[in-house]
């Protein structure tokens, strides 16, 4: 795509703001503008209609994860516009945003009510052992584009934050049981109370299942991919004036994941594959105050830990298949240690004010305590500080025309410093209509692992020569990606039953892409890895939703993306062979999202308490650089068909009475591979039971 594609778009952009700005002198409020859309706090930390937001936004609500009949967290994400959904194994998901260069979605903040759950050491959201059921989601909101403005570091192409129920939300009890393939065993229970001064629910699961079976007819070693997570998660909001407020949130979850192949055979790659189970438990601790002033101020601090604990101990196999050389190095079996302890710790502060009628200001600061401990994946245990300030104004220079402008500068732990600002305009063409543009700069920061990595296993002496298996050998010395953003887009309200179109289109350029290098080890049986700043690229494209209302009682939510990438190196090595390795994976980057993905979720309630879900998800071929293989045109159906009984049914969800709900995933096809030729997702049923008070 042209580097100048986005001008004439920019020009009908301005010419239809002039033309608005005439028609708009009827509207002397900006309430008349704020119609049915949704309201946010995602993108600028001010809560926002979607028609005023600074980026582009989607939002899941309850209404949608219950009728996408969706079992993790991660599935939610399908419905989101240029998000990738895949599996390396049956216990983990991998979510990344612009399509998927390898397994780490590390260009993505994730939230969850503000927590970031970004975690270290490589850089990644383990989505499995989170302290957190699918039933206490009350909606999802993503930032489609850079907003490190407002959330900092590592936003530098979106923005998941998961809204959880308030303490107040839940009935007084509710329980919940799914039986399906695939050993699907799912038990949920939570309860709540309400009182004058203080609200609390606690939420008990347990989820298990069997990972993905083999198809008979493909020739693939079986994963040893069962899992099992049990978890317990509370919130309590505590109220001791009319102007305070303390929400406390605790959790914790404890998870078995059984890892290897059920390969007859063992071979060279022994330390990855050797059976095992990975032991995996987290927890978190929040604690956020809140206090309001007089005329629509307040201030807020916020406080959260998050701790965990992976312990991954196994023998290796024997290399029995090797080379004569390699059989005697691997002549037996060695210890592998793959234990990690993580600790983070953050505390904010955040001031927002009304500084006149038409001008509202967020601004504050915060600090962040990382710690890991992982000997066989780090150099040494590091406690990597980080600081931020942050400020953010928006400005109504007019009822029809609004202005966004913030900026975040942060001191990363590795001395670095950055400011990463944004700003756009939105005007509204109508009551209805609302064109945006908007202009960002984002960073990435380099991970523990590619600062500190050394993945090493000391194997076999043998002939005074001491070998090992070394995957991971990092230099340091990196800095930061560099993201900027260009982006205009309409959002409009179609009728009066509040269906809504968004349609954005974007520009986006990353420079400085850190990516693996390979480096020298005469004593070790793999190449190393190293990291260094090898790539620039651009991502373009356009994609959209509509919401469209089908009376009072249906839903149809359709998203469409089409986007292209490219990639250049962006240094010449002396070493010809690295040379040829990185032009290779510059001329694959293109491959890396798909030419056009889109999803499709249609809800209906019928009269009798009878409620219809079905979702319908399409993804163009697209390759993951690490995974190798091109992952082949996909497409699938899901639905859910549920009968309630009793009680009565509210938009956040079930209240009182019961509900049988038949789930069945994959429905017209047999099986279907992504990220992985091993993941195959067979046709699965499964039914669940929900009883509440």
């Amino acid at each position: 795509m042209k580097k100048f594609w986005h001008r004439p778009l920019i020009a009908v952009l301005l010419a239809g703001m002039a033309c608005g700005s005439a028609w708009a002198a009827d509207y002397p409020s900006e309430q008349d503008y704020f119609q049915e859309l949704p309201v946010v706090l995602s993108a600028s930390r001010l809560s926002q209609p979607i028609s005023e937001t600074p980026n582009a936004m989607t939002v899941i609500d309850r209404e949608m994860i219950v009728a996408s009949g969706a079992r993790n967290i991660a599935d939610v994400f399908k419905l989101v516009p240029s998000m990738y959904v895949g599996y390396e194994n049956g216990h983990t998901p991998i979510v990344s945003y612009r399509g998927i260069t390898d397994a780490y979605a590390r260009r993505m903040q994730v939230l969850v009510d503000g927590r970031s759950i970004y975690l270290p050491i490589f850089g990644q959201v383990d989505w499995a052992e989170l302290p957190l059921d699918i039933g206490d989601i009350e909606r999802i909101e993503v930032v489609r584009g850079p907003s490190a403005a407002s959330h900092g570091s590592n936003s530098v192409q979106g923005v998941i934050n998961i809204l959880t129920r308030q303490a107040s939300a839940v009935p007084k009890a509710q329980a919940s049981v799914s039986k399906g393939d695939a050993g699907v065993s799912d038990v949920s229970a939570r309860f709540g109370g309400v009182g004058e001064d203080w609200d609390y629910r606690v939420t008990l699961a347990s989820r298990a299942d069997s990972g993905f079976d083999p198809i008979s007819s493909v020739f693939t070693i079986p994963l040893n991919d069962n899992s099992r997570t049990q978890l317990i998660n509370t919130r309590i909001n505590y109220r001791p004036t009319g102007s305070d407020s303390l929400d406390i949130q605790l959790g914790y979850s404890d998870s078995s994941r059984q890892l290897g192949d059920q390969n007859p055979t063992p071979s060279s790659n022994g330390i990855f594959s050797t059976l095992r189970d990975q032991k995996v438990s987290s927890d978190f601790e929040q604690f956020t105050w809140l206090h309001t002033f007089g005329g629509d101020s307040d201030l807020q601090l916020n406080y959260y830990h998050i701790g965990r604990n992976t312990k991954d101990e196994r023998y290796s196999m024997p290399c029995v298949s090797c080379s004569p050389d390699l059989n005697l190095i691997a002549s037996g079996s060695y210890p592998v240690f793959d234990d990690a302890v993580i600790h983070r710790h953050d505390l904010e502060m955040q001031h927002t004010l009304h500084t006149s009628p038409t001008n509202r200001v967020v601004w504050g600061m915060g600090a962040r305590h990382d710690s890991a401990t992982a000997p066989n994946n780090l150099r040494y245990s590091p406690t990597w500080r980080e600081y931020r300030l942050f400020a953010h104004d928006e400005w109504r220079i007019a009822p029809v025309s609004l202005i966004n402008i913030g900026a975040m500068a942060e001191k990363n732990a590795l001395g670095q410093t950055r400011v990463s600002p944004r700003i756009s305009y939105n005007h509204h063409l109508t009551p209805r209509d609302t064109l945006r543009a908007s202009v960002s700069i984002a960073y990435r920061n380099p991970e523990m692992a590619e600062e500190l990595g050394n993945q090493s296993v000391r194997l076999n002496n043998v002939a005074g020569k001491q070998w090992t298996w070394h995957n991971i050998s990092a230099a340091g010395g990196l800095g930061p990606e560099k993201a900027i953003s260009r982006e205009i887009g309409y959002v409009g309200q179609l009728d009066e039953a509040g269906s809504t179109l968004d349609v954005r289109a974007f520009h986006d350029q990353i420079s400085n892409i850190i990516w693996v290098d390979p480096v020298a080890d005469p004593n070790s049986t793999v190449t190393p890895k190293s990291f260094k700043s090898d790539f620039n690229a651009f991502y373009s494209g356009l994609e959209g939703t509509l919401n469209y209302k089908l009376g009072v009682r249906s839903r149809l939510t359709v998203n469409y993306s089409h986007q292209v990438a490219g990639a250049s190196p962006s240094r010449v090595s002396p070493v010809a062979s690295v040379n040829a390795s990185l032009i290779s994976y510059a001329n694959k980057y293109s491959q890396t999202v798909p030419l056009n993905s889109a999803s499709m979720l249609l809800s209906h309630d019928f009269y009798g308490g009878l409620q219809l879900g079905a979702g319908f998800y399409h993804i163009d071929p697209v390759r993951s650089l690490d995974a190798g293989l091109m992952q082949p045109l996909t497409r699938y159906l899901d639905f859910r068909v549920a009968q309630s009984f009793g009680g009565w049914q509210s938009k956040k969800g079930r209240s009182g009475g019961g509900e049988i709900a038949l789930v069945v995933k994959n429905a017209l096809s047999d099986h279907y591979f992504d990220y992985s030729t091993q993941t195959r997702h067979k046709r699965r049923t499964s039914l669940t039971a929900t009883l509440g008070l």
